[in-house]
């Protein structure tokens, strides 16, 4: 019993305190993080694209509230938000996320909910959450898109010179990643400035956690998504396609955005498995620096893909002006 008390009292503490520090975290903004879990520097892109796209002109006093998992979503009641919008994260198909897998799509008190799958109803939006992490800007036109795809699909972007060889950031192996991590040190050293399989430290001590900058100096990034389901895409794959490195990819069912990404300028693996046939290519490509330039150079954006990123900004713009209208 007491044990029990000790527990429930740790959880409420926690919660409490994660509820705290994304508030204060946002206190300054008309749209406030809740239910967030360490707020840092890449959690404002929403934030940053409904005020400073001035999506709230036509209400100047209307109060956004952005939630997310890490709390119980009763505790809005709690809150003074006019607005509501939920800010799927994870995957919510993961047996320990099914209970958020309704996404609130029939609750008055949630207006809209972002998330990765295809789904057709009047409260949702697929907006995949790799667009709101690191790589596009929140106030970026579609111009600047163009450009920036531009930018990653220039053979400039890629480099056999002067790059180690794979590295690898993860905090925890729960779906069997130390066989393909055991299988490419076979091949050469994999860097893991993470929690697991710690052996660098460079990312903290001589690129002050800048992942982006860090990652220009490898030619390739192991990048598995921490589970595997169709559709769920996250930053890890487009913040080393950003760095210019070769993907070494698990996740969307081996199949990530489709109508974004070239599929073949990616290194596909399977969690658990031999993979000869990716270990070979890796080794052919690391130990060839024109096999591996000319796998590298390949652009990794299809034609159109622009339109397709700037149609989610367009639709997530005009869905936040009809909510915030509409009050």
């Amino acid at each position: 019993m007491k044990n029990k008390f000790i527990n429930k009292y740790t959880y409420w503490k926690n919660i409490i305190q994660i509820r705290h520090n994304a508030l204060k975290a946002t206190h300054n903004h008309q749209v406030r993080l809740y239910n967030w879990c360490n707020v840092c520097k890449q959690d404002y892109w929403l934030i940053d694209f409904i005020e400073k796209r001035d999506l709230l002109k036509n209400n100047p006093k209307a109060r956004i509230g952005l939630y997310s998992i890490f709390a119980p979503m009763w505790l809005n009641y709690l809150d003074r938000s006019d607005i509501r919008i939920f800010v799927e994260r994870e995957n919510l198909h993961k047996e320990t996320m099914q209970q958020w897998l309704h996404r609130f799509l029939d609750d008055k008190r949630i207006d809209l909910s972002l998330g990765f799958d295809e789904i057709n109803h009047p409260q949702y939006m697929r907006f995949p959450f790799w667009i709101m992490w690191n790589v596009f800007s929140p106030t970026a036109t579609h111009n600047e898109i163009k450009q920036q795809i531009e930018q990653m699909n220039s053979p400039k972007n890629h480099a056999y010179e002067n790059r180690k060889f794979c590295s690898f950031l993860c905090s925890h192996d729960d779906t069997g990643r130390k066989k393909i991590f055991n299988q490419l040190c076979n091949i050469d050293k994999v860097d893991c400035d993470g929690h697991l399989f710690h052996n660098n430290d460079e990312l903290k001590l001589k690129y002050g956690d800048d992942k982006l900058k860090y990652l220009t100096h490898y030619r390739f990034n192991l990048t598995p998504e921490n589970s595997n389901y169709d559709g769920y895409v996250t930053e890890k794959l487009f913040e080393a396609i950003y760095a210019g490195c070769v993907p070494i990819y698990h996740g969307s069912d081996n199949r990530p955005e489709p109508n974004v990404l070239n599929q073949e300028a990616i290194v596909f693996f399977e969690m658990g498995k031999e993979n000869n046939d990716a270990i070979k290519l890796i080794d052919e490509l690391n130990a060839d620096k024109k096999k591996y330039m000319d796998f590298a150079c390949q652009k990794r954006f299809i034609t159109g893909a622009d339109e397709i990123i700037w149609g989610y900004y367009v639709t997530l713009e005009n869905k936040i002006k009809e909510i915030v209208t509409n009050i």
